[in-house]
């Protein structure tokens, strides 16, 4: 059995569908009964539904299962307790195996996300418990939650465009997440930076220009704004001239269901508010000083050809969800 937590999330509802199609038994940890009817739509063989903070649901997910692929929430800030409640369960549960999901350079203890999952690293090379550790870097996918704007010719986000930033597809992260599911051994003890490529926001909007045939523009929004949603109103003017200019009338609709979208990214106003701090703090350092990729050697390695580019999934994207001129 193979347990994947969050499994609702981005990697975790590609990581159930990827092992799907390979005919393993998963069991999908998720937080409720919407989340446990797409997990096992996705290909999930057994469901747990709960808090990973609650011994309870930890208990239910580690039960006769013998590898965890284990990821927090974001909005989880604390997550020594989850990973000393996994540590000392983990023996009497039989469980042999946990590859853990980090994130690229967590010794960047100013910023909390990193610091936690630092703590975990250690905590868990500490345990004896045969290990893997993911060091993901910025996902390409976060960029989707502008989706309507990029269609409107602007692509806004709380960083600088001129700050770079290391990306990876979530699809690769998933798929080398499941070669090692099926066959951990080789890779206990190892810890594996997962990196594609560094880009400035320029740069990316220069891709999405090409893939959609418009002129798409990078706009930088206050990281200010992810706490004060007031702050983002100096950077709206910039927003809409820029889509006026690329695609004229056509991007007002795409404009109005932009800024509905970000009225609540990522579901943040019912993240506790140290959480929303954590994210603010986390995204003004981006803003400032970007997100260096790790090893670019590594993720070929473990998929055993070249990761998907930045082109390849921003068309792939276009593909997806399609495009709409309304």
């Amino acid at each position: 059995m193979i347990t994947v937590t969050s499994a609702a999330g981005g990697v975790g509802r590609l990581l159930v569908r990827r092992l799907a199609t390979r005919n393993v038994p998963i069991r999908a940890v998720v937080k409720n009964e919407s989340q446990a009817a797409t997990t096992r739509r996705d290909g999930a063989t057994e469901v747990v539904v709960g808090d990973l903070r609650s011994a309870e649901t930890l208990d239910n997910a580690l039960a006769g299962t013998d590898v965890i692929y284990h990821a927090a929430p974001t909005q989880v800030i604390d997550e020594r307790p989850i990973i000393e409640h996994l540590i000392a369960s983990a023996p009497a549960q039989g469980l042999q195996h946990i590859v853990f999901h980090s994130v690229i350079h967590p010794d960047l203890h100013q910023l909390t996300h990193h610091h936690q999952k630092d703590i975990a690293e250690g905590l868990l090379r500490e345990s004896g418990i045969p290990t893997t550790v993911f060091r993901p870097s910025h996902y390409m996918q976060n960029y989707l939650e502008v989706w309507e704007f990029l269609q409107a010719g602007v692509m806004p986000y709380p960083v600088s465009p001129n700050s770079v930033m290391g990306v990876v597809d979530l699809a690769d992260v998933a798929e080398a997440a499941a070669n090692i599911l099926i066959d951990p051994s080789p890779h206990t003890g190892h810890t594996y930076d997962l990196s594609t490529v560094e880009l400035t926001r320029h740069e990316m909007a220069e891709i999405w220009s090409r893939v959609l045939g418009h002129r798409v523009t990078a706009v930088r929004i206050p990281p200010s704004s992810l706490t004060n949603s007031l702050n983002v109103l100096p950077s709206m003017a910039s927003v809409v001239g820029h889509a006026l200019q690329s695609t004229k009338l056509n991007s007002v609709g795409h404009l109005v269901r932009g800024a509905q979208a970000a009225s609540n990214p990522r579901d943040m106003k019912n993240w506790p508010a140290d959480a929303r701090e954590a994210y603010r703090t986390m995204m003004a350092h981006y803003d400032r000083q970007g997100l260096a990729a790790g090893d670019l050697t590594v993720l070929p390695t473990l998929l055993g050809h070249a990761p998907t580019s930045y082109e390849e999934f921003a068309r792939r994207s276009c593909s997806e969800f399609g495009r709409s001129d309304r």
